[in-house]
């Protein structure tokens, strides 16, 4: 058999043509772009805001701030600026935590077995954001990139469009947030075994949201711009944001202003602020805050009080809780009624300000309250973020060396700040009062606003003849036949007259207009008037109102308006101190009396017998012997000008400075009067059926006094029995340091009345201020005016 045939040989091997490289997705190719764009202008542009943060270090580093050689702890100049980089980056969402622990061994008795090993452990963290930093961070940002944005006009021959501001917003982002996140890891110092974080994460993280927020809508402005014409909505969002925050700045600066011209007014604010021994002045300090007080400042004039809390838990003494606030009575009292009175117009200018300036640039009513919606709601931002806390907790455990131990730990917490309930409440009153009134103040001055329509003009009528009356007769319709004249009218119009009135019609649908026949009575009787009848009322369209009558009706409302607000918030803030009033009245005793009762003369106040003259002798008579009813009877002299007295729910009344008030019990039985502000003060003991003598009660009062941790450095002045009102008593006037660190000077006046009960009258003095004598005559005016009215 032949051979089978050779299978045929495979096919040559093609290879397949390369497939060509796949496009990268407009994002990665956006990325690419920016990667490969121009760093050096990004890095001078973000050398800006970052260099600012570090020469701002620097010069807060500078000063010692009281430390000197002989100090335990020296915080050398590079720890100063770690620590003031670590305050500075708080400004962009930093934070500062302070950590430490420490171990200490000691021996009670000598020996190892009695041997305490101590540990303690412990962390701060305080919240404060510096809004000036931010500001001048944000500026500094602002101007770096409007340099960059030249750059990049220049380089795309003064075209703008496409992504070239985004890529360069990127570069100039990722730059900011690697420069904020190295400085933030260099503040972060450990000094004796105290640990300071700054949050580096955080901090990071701040400077990317604003950096991209400012790069962006500086680099890319005009293709936003070009994004938002085809869409008016957002155009809108946009243009009120812009109004609320151009609104901002304003206020904010002003305000600013204004507290800080105010601190500056404050005689010893190193004294208040226990700066005395600092090389650095209270008013530096605000000025690192200017916003923040600015926005205490808006909160305070629009009736926000300021609050300030304190509350703090152990383990082994439960909790307590503390607050305290100021706001416009506080305000009136520290100064004069004429600071409230400022503080309301300082509030009115700036509602004014957020009011006029969304009616100028808003196209319509929407837009308009929008703009006054997002400055409100930059306001309580502001409230809320402006304010500052401090949070500390601790624990301590202690081990003996024979076995058994202990343990125990506490927190505590410190805030200060714009109430923010009380700012949304006025806020919104004060804000969307301003832009309801506000355009129709700008139209009433002859501006046009895009808010309220602008007011019609009404032409004027056609004359008459010669001769004839000009009252207006009511224009005639198409289709519709003018109202007949009265009769009186007729004899004056004539026939010339009645053609403005009846052929004057208009065309309809664009035809010519057909001339009507001349009025005529005697030619169409139909036409003619009706006979005039005094009984019979003529019912007449009202003639358009004159310009002038639509602007005093718009006065006389605007007036209204405002006075119904203004009477609305005083109202507010008045109800809300009777609230707080009655609330001090409630805690100062049990009965329905109230806490403090005034009067303007004393000799108002009942007496056991009425019909008995009074008696001209002093009340305080320290030498004199007793009278009949020395408690009661004696009224003393003339109240001073600059005292008020007050009547108190324990069964006393005497003469305190004006504005002081009862700031409830430091502990039963002790009653304190004081200031809002300061360290003066004081306190009435009351210790009824009292077992001993006002001498014998201070000498084993005084022993005490010399253990007390929180009366440290004292030393007696005096302490002798006297005779106070007829009846025996001792004067006790020492000094002290308190736990603040300022010195006191205290004088006590006490004695057994003829009811048994010791009253002690305490005054508590400064003593930097006891040498002006304004504190011994305090204390002598309130003794003068003592009774015990119960």
């Amino acid at each position: 058999m032949p051979a089978a045939p050779a299978p045929p040989p495979p096919p040559a091997y093609v290879p397949a043509a390369p497939a060509a490289p796949a496009a990268p997705s407009p994002l990665g190719a956006f990325f690419g772009r920016a990667f490969r764009g121009d760093w050096a202008g990004a890095a001078q542009a973000a050398l800006w805001p970052v260099g600012l943060v570090l020469v701002a270090a620097v010069a807060l580093a500078i000063p010692s701030y009281g430390q000197g050689d002989d100090s335990d702890v020296v915080v050398g100049f590079g720890e100063r600026m770690r620590i003031a980089l670590a305050l500075l980056l708080q400004a962009v969402g930093g934070g500062f935590e302070i950590s430490g622990s420490e171990r200490q061994q000691s021996s009670l008795f000598g020996g190892e077995s009695s041997s305490v090993d101590v540990a303690f452990d412990g962390t701060a963290t305080l919240h404060l954001i510096p809004l000036t930093a931010t500001a001048l961070w944000i500026g500094a940002l602002f101007i770096g990139v409007r340099i960059l944005r030249n750059r990049v006009l220049l380089r795309s021959g003064g075209l703008g469009g496409g992504t070239a501001g985004l890529e360069s917003a990127v570069r100039v982002t990722l730059l900011v947030t690697v420069g904020t996140l190295v400085l933030s890891l260099f503040a972060q110092p450990e000094i004796e075994g105290v640990e300071l974080s700054s949050s580096p994460v955080l901090a990071a993280l701040g400077a990317f949201v604003l950096g991209i927020a400012v790069s962006g809508g500086v680099l890319h402005r005009h293709d936003l711009a070009h994004w938002l014409a085809a869409r008016p909505g957002w155009q809108a969002a946009f243009r009120a944001t812009g109004t609320a925050l151009r609104a901002l700045a304003i206020v904010l600066a002003l305000c600013s202003v204004v507290a800080f011209i105010s601190l500056a007014q404050i005689d010893d604010l190193e004294g208040l602020t226990d700066l005395d021994d600092a090389d650095v002045s209270p008013l530096l300090i605000a000025l690192l805050l200017l916003p923040n007080l600015g926005a205490a400042a808006l909160g305070l004039g629009w009736g926000a009080p300021l609050d300030a809390s304190v509350q703090g838990s152990s383990s082994a003494y439960g909790g307590g809780y503390e607050s305290e606030s100021f706001g416009l009575s506080e305000l009136g009292d520290v100064t004069n009624d004429w600071a409230i009175v400022g503080a309301l117009a300082l509030g009115l200018v700036c509602a004014l300000t957020i009011g006029v300036l969304a009616a100028r640039r808003s196209a319509h009513r929407g837009e308009q309250l929008l703009a006054a919606g997002v400055f409100f709601g930059l306001f309580l931002l502001l409230a809320g973020l402006g304010g500052f806390s401090v949070d500390a907790s601790g624990s301590a455990a202690s081990e003996f060396g024979s076995g058994g131990g202990g343990s125990g730990s506490g927190n505590g917490s410190f805030e200060a700040g714009v109430s923010v309930p009380d700012a949304l409440l006025f806020g919104l009153l004060w804000v969307f009062a301003a832009a309801l009134i506000a355009p129709f103040l700008l139209q009433m001055t002859g501006q046009r606003t895009g808010v309220v329509a602008p007011m019609p003009h009404v032409p004027p009528m056609p004359a008459g003849p010669a001769g004839a009356p000009s009252t207006p007769s009511t224009p005639s319709t198409p289709g519709s036949v003018a109202t007949a004249p009265t009769e009186g009218a007729v004899g004056a119009v004539g026939a010339v007259g009645a053609v403005g009135a009846v052929g004057a019609v208009g065309p309809v649908n664009g035809t010519t207009p057909v001339p009507q026949p001349a009025y005529d009575p005697a030619a169409n009787p139909a036409y003619a008037p009706a006979a005039y009848d005094p009984n019979t009322f003529q019912l007449h369209q009202r003639p358009p109102a004159t310009p002038q009558s639509r602007r005093t009706a718009l006065w006389v409302g605007t007036l209204a308006a405002a006075f119904l607000i203004g009477s609305g918030i005083a109202a507010g803030v008045l109800l809300w101190q009777n609230n707080d009033d009655g609330k001090a009245d409630k805690a100062g005793g049990k009965d329905d009396k109230p806490a403090i009762s005034r009067s303007e003369d004393p000799s108002e106040n009942p007496t056991e017998n009425p019909t008995e003259a009074p008696s001209p002798s002093p009340a305080f008579t320290p030498t004199e012997e007793p009278s009949e009813t020395p408690d009661t009877v004696d009224e003393g002299p003339e109240l001073p000008a600059g005292y008020d007295l007050v009547s108190d729910v324990s069964g006393f009344e005497f003469a305190v400075p004006d504005g002081w008030t009862r700031h409830g019990e430091e502990r039963p039985g002790q009653v304190v009067y004081g200031g809002s502000t300061g360290r003066e003060e004081f306190i009435v003991g009351v210790v009824p059926n009292a077992p001993y003598t006002s001498y014998e009660n201070f000498t084993t009062i005084e022993k005490d006094a010399k253990k007390d941790p929180k009366k440290s450095d004292y030393e007696r002045i005096r302490l002798e029995p006297n005779t106070f009102q007829g009846r025996s008593g001792a004067i006790w006037e020492y000094t002290y340091t308190d736990t603040a660190g300022r010195e006191i000077h205290a004088l006590n006046q006490s004695y057994v009345a003829d009811n048994g009960t010791e009253y002690a009258i305490q005054l508590s003095w400064r003593a930097d201020f006891w040498p002006a004598g304004e504190g011994e005559e305090t204390h002598r005016t309130a003794l003068e005016h003592w009774r015990i009215n119960g």
